[in-house]
């Protein structure tokens, strides 16, 4: 509890000289006493005489008590933290054309391992506007910027090979991407690129886009996804189902790096396997940092009218003993 105007507690000096002045200065000037019933009279001693007499004063001095409390202005105080950031606004722009179904990650293809480890992106950001862009030979949105966090993992769990026509447009990817972005007043707008090929598709090259968004602001990380070498490809044979094929990785790392030069993020990541998709998001996610600023402050709940409504209980009961319970004695 926090006294608010703890200047009113020298009013606490009127009570210790109001009860000198009860007990030293009208002492002898009773001229009544207090009986709850007539036939008591020749019962009580001396001493209840003066126990009778005095107990309306603990009613009045209780009164005067509760007041200068609640003058005092009692209240309990709440602490609150104020907090104001300007987030991230980030897309992440997902390469689902049918190259991505390669068994060179554990436990499961590209496109798979990609969707796990963006979730834990996503788990990772807090205050940030977060949307979902797929490509292949054509480029969509699959999510607007949300901060709701639990639609944007139900739309990134459906994304598949073989939603967009098949195909390689990174290019398409970015401008889509940007289109995304362009109006965002965030303190930092980024793309999130995860491709495992090289530009053979779309109106738009790659460098064109990464152009465009270094004008507007916004920087590109580029991961390219697949080992190097060789990888097993997964085909549809229609007697046989299902079979894998080793075909050769073809990811375009010089232009992924010239994104990234281009918009700032310096150099395009390679992942040849999880461990190494996950670490490279992470540090993705502690470069893409905002400063958040916390101020406290505190929020003061008033009790005076609690001491007010005691003082007030305690006057009723010194009237009610005075003239209801008491009867007076000439």
């Amino acid at each position: 509890m926090v006294f608010r105007n703890p200047q009113w507690f020298w009013l606490l000096f009127i009570i210790p000289i109001l009860i000198l002045y009860e007990l030293l200065i009208k002492k002898h000037k009773i001229d009544t006493l207090l009986y709850s019933d007539i036939s008591l009279l020749k019962h009580v001693s001396n001493i209840s005489h003066r126990i009778m007499y005095y107990v309306r004063y603990i009613f009045r001095f209780l009164a005067i008590l509760l007041i200068i409390f609640a003058l005092a202005r009692p209240t309990i105080p709440e602490q609150h933290s104020l907090i104001k950031t300007k987030g991230v606004d980030i897309i992440l722009a997902i390469d689902v054309s049918t190259s991505m179904n390669a068994i060179d990650f554990q436990p499961n293809n590209r496109l798979y391992v990609a969707k796990e480890e963006a979730k834990k992106f996503i788990s990772m950001r807090t205050n940030d506007r977060i949307g979902l862009v797929i490509f292949g030979g054509k480029s969509y949105t699959q999510c607007p910027l949300t901060v709701d966090y639990n639609i944007l993992l139900t739309f990134l769990e459906r994304i598949d090979t073989g939603m967009v026509e098949d195909g390689t447009a990174i290019g398409m990817g970015i401008a889509t991407s940007i289109n995304r972005l362009k109006h965002s007043k965030a303190k930092s707008k980024v793309i999130l690129l995860l491709t495992d090929g090289r530009n053979n598709s779309g109106e738009i090259e790659p460098i064109t886009s990464a152009e465009l968004a270094k004008e507007l602001g916004i920087k590109i990380y580029t991961i390219g996804i697949g080992k190097k070498g060789y990888a097993q490809f997964p085909i549809h044979h229609p007697i046989y189902g299902t079979q894998y094929v080793k075909q050769k990785v073809d990811i375009d790392m010089d232009t992924l790096n010239k994104i990234a030069q281009i918009t700032g993020t310096k150099r395009a990541y390679r992942a040849q396997n999880t461990e190494e998709l996950h670490k490279i998001l992470t540090e993705i996610d502690n470069l893409e940092r905002t400063e958040i600023e916390s101020k406290i402050y505190f929020e003061y709940y008033d009790l005076f009218y609690y001491f007010l409504y005691g003082s007030l209980l305690m006057l009723i009961l010194e009237f009610v003993f005075n003239n209801f319970i008491l009867i007076k004695l000439p």
